[in-house]
């Protein structure tokens, strides 16, 4: 939708804005004084209302001359001004040290926003770009090696920038409180349309607070996510793999590292990526800096929500109702150990549940309709329980 588009959330947006306003309504006037007298001439002289007899050869008029000279050399003149002060404010990078620096990495296909290092050294690593209202903020902008270009587009602040691999470009903005999207503007592969991201442009005190913290986002924007599921957005990952099905993207479905990869072949697939290049797939993923202690909670998260959408059906089906996690036995046993049980077990005891009934139990579960799938699923869970 293109947030805040027909706003100036920015000062450059309201200089470029300006420009442009001027630049249509001299046009309109040029326009109209132009084809106006045309089209006047064209119907007070035609054929049918001047005999040739009338026709006079009119070889010049100076004051007409003149005018037609003058005018439209100032509006010419107001245009090049106007676009020149425009592009000089969108150019021209404010002091550094009145400004906050923010390196972004633009690599396929996601946005990626590095902070200055806080009083205590911690580093704000983010997807979405979080800033001060009305504060010079100054983007340094790049691209892996192995990549592609990019181009930074904030349309509501008439900024796009060109992120090349290997350089570094840069803009600037200064931009009024509110959320503003990030788009790809250079065509750069099969995920394009899906480069996305946001400026979020909060008060001083909150970003202060948040800045000087460890938290993943300002507490506005606090989702509740796992420190795991962030970095795994924050680093892009998403944007080539999938983690909550089977579906294939640009790259595997991380579901197959839950279902037997160990957390060492994550952390190789992280830090090296092309040491182990899953079938089909081409070489094409950047390493991607990360603590042990991050990989670590990175696994979990995959783990975790590798079995979300069993875990899911379960709850919607209204098991939980009878049936714990945690081993003690309710109405109805626990699901903590079925994991063990074979995968045709769990299927009858869903689809008839009083074929065999557990020691110590009655019959007393109706039977529930589930696809095949939605069972694979459910059985996924339970052995991860």
């Amino acid at each position: 939708m293109l947030e805040g588009f027909n706003t100036s959330g920015s000062i450059i947006a309201e200089h470029i804005g300006f420009a442009l306003e001027m630049n249509l309504w001299l046009s309109i006037v040029l326009f109209l004084s132009v084809v106006g007298p045309m089209l006047y001439l064209a119907w007070k002289y035609r054929a049918d209302k001047v005999k040739d007899e009338d026709i006079e050869n009119v070889t010049h008029h100076l004051l007409l001359e003149i005018t037609w000279t003058t005018i439209p050399t100032i509006m010419m003149f107001t245009f090049f001004y106007y676009g020149y002060t425009s592009m000089v404010t969108a150019r021209t990078m404010p002091p550094a040290n009145e400004s906050i620096i923010i390196a972004v990495e633009g690599k396929k296909w996601s946005w990626n926003h590095t902070y200055p290092a806080n009083a205590n050294g911690f580093v704000h690593k983010t997807a979405e770009l979080y800033a001060p209202a009305n504060k010079n903020v100054i983007l340094e902008m790049t691209a892996p090696l192995n990549d592609v270009i990019h181009s930074y587009f904030v349309p509501a602040f008439r900024m796009k920038e060109d992120v090349v691999p290997g350089r570094i470009t840069k803009q600037w903005f200064n931009a009024n409180e509110g959320t503003y999207d990030i788009e790809c503007a250079e065509y750069c592969g099969t995920s394009h349309a899906y480069m996305l991201s946001k400026i979020n442009i909060i008060p001083q005190a909150d970003y202060d607070a948040w800045i000087s913290s460890q938290d993943s986002k300002p507490a506005a924007f606090a989702t509740g996510a796992s420190k795991g599921q962030e970095l795994f957005e924050s680093n892009g990952c998403n944007g080539c793999h999938s983690v909550t099905d089977d579906s294939i993207l640009i790259g595997p479905s991380l579901m197959g590292i839950a279902k037997g990869k160990t957390a060492q072949y994550l952390k190789d697939a992280i830090i090296n990526p092309n040491k182990d290049i899953a079938d089909g797939f081409s070489a094409m993923m950047p390493a991607t800096k990360m603590s042990d202690e991050d990989i670590a909670e990175v696994y979990s998260y995959i783990a975790t929500a590798a079995v979300a959408k069993g875990a899911a059906i379960i709850e919607s089906n209204g098991c939980m109702g009878c049936h714990t996690t945690d081993g003690t036995p309710s109405a109805g046993p626990s699901f903590k150990g079925m994991g063990t049980l074979d995968a045709g077990y769990i299927k009858d005891a869903i689809l008839a549940p009083n074929k065999d009934i557990a020691e110590g139990f009655s019959p007393i579960m109706p039977a529930t309709t589930m696809s095949d799938d939605e069972i694979a699923e459910v059985t996924k869970y339970l052995k991860a329980l």
